[in-house]
């Protein structure tokens, strides 16, 4: 059956199940909510999405997905064409396929004004113009949480853009010295990621996969700032959650990047000998994983940057005890 919008569909599955808007609102939103999205008159966020659907006892999300976003074959193309771009880095192919993409009719409202504003934030980004890429991106997760404010992140459950339009946020944030702000914003992330996606009985806008590669990069993030700042308790926790997560998961993207951030932890706190254990470790798994180029610069500037792990610790320590 097609219905005009989303909200009819909700208010005929609410009444095939006698509920009433003030039992089918109790303990998630207000009656007058559910009344506004039966109207038309307002989508729901994501995270209420997720709560209809535990009440429901079925997933509403690929029900949602037909009005939110502008399933038309060219929709559905561009949208396909620009998630290769960003998987593949590729800049000035996002650019020319936002131009190509923006002003046709299929690309103005959801998901796929999301992507145009997203890759406009992502080129923006590339030219260093991070004002203007925080100001898409906050364009771009309003289409999706109109309320949205860096301070109601941990309140809401996101798509998939929208969670890496809050994660290009962090990383504007980082780039314009604000790492303060960074930093809430990636913790926030943790914590929707945490508490609404991964543990959720039904998949967030088909997040399983994504989400746990994503929980993985915010992870990864958080032990970058934190040792950075030479905060070693919260950079150990997070670098051991992320290279339990990788192992466990058996993603092996950012467990290189992990196991050398444990590297580096160790040798800031001078545990030479268990450092190098690690960096052995972490040339392994660049090698295995064929990160060649990251590789060659890592092994280029270890001796002058870490020199103290080509000394013998152990040799050393022995001597001393003789």
């Amino acid at each position: 059956m097609s219905y005009e919008h989303f909200g009819i569909f909700l208010r005929e599955l609410r009444e095939a199940r006698n509920l009433t808007r003030e039992q089918l609102a109790k303990g998630i939103c207000t009656p007058k909510q559910i009344y506004r999205i039966e109207k038309g008159e307002f989508e729901p966020s994501l995270y209420l999405l997720n709560q209809l659907s535990i009440k429901f006892n079925m997933d509403l999300n690929e029900y949602f997905k037909m009005h939110f976003s502008t399933n038309t074959v060219i929709g559905y193309e561009g949208i396909q064409a620009i998630n290769s771009a960003m998987a593949l880095g590729d800049i000035e192919l996002i650019k020319s396929l936002v131009e190509k993409y923006e002003k046709h009719k299929d690309f103005g409202k959801g998901a796929n004004l999301q992507h145009i504003l997203y890759g406009k934030a992502i080129y923006a980004t590339s030219e260093k113009n991070y004002t203007t890429s925080l100001n898409y991106c906050l364009k771009a997760i309003m289409v999706e949480d109109p309320s949205f404010t860096l301070d109601s992140i941990k309140k809401y459950t996101y798509s998939n853009v929208g969670l890496s339009i809050i994660n290009c946020m962090s990383t504007n944030y980082m780039s314009l010295k604000r790492e303060d702000i960074a930093n809430k914003i990636l913790l926030d992330l943790l914590y929707v990621l945490e508490t609404n996606i991964l543990p959720a009985p039904y998949p967030m806008y088909q997040a399983s996969q994504f989400a746990k590669k994503f929980y993985q990069s915010i992870l990864n993030n958080l032990s970058y700032i934190s040792l950075n700042n030479g905060d070693f308790i919260n950079a150990e926790k997070f670098i051991e959650k992320g290279i339990d997560y990788s192992i466990q998961e058996n993603y092996m993207r950012f467990l290189p990047g992990l196991m050398f951030m444990k590297f580096k932890l160790l040798y800031k706190l001078g545990q030479y000998d268990k450092a190098k254990e690690f960096y052995d470790q972490t040339i392994c798994l660049y090698k295995i994983t064929k990160q060649f180029k990251v590789l060659e610069d890592l092994e280029s500037t270890i001796a002058e940057n870490y020199p103290e792990i080509f000394k013998d610790h152990k040799s050393n320590t022995e001597e001393e005890t003789l």
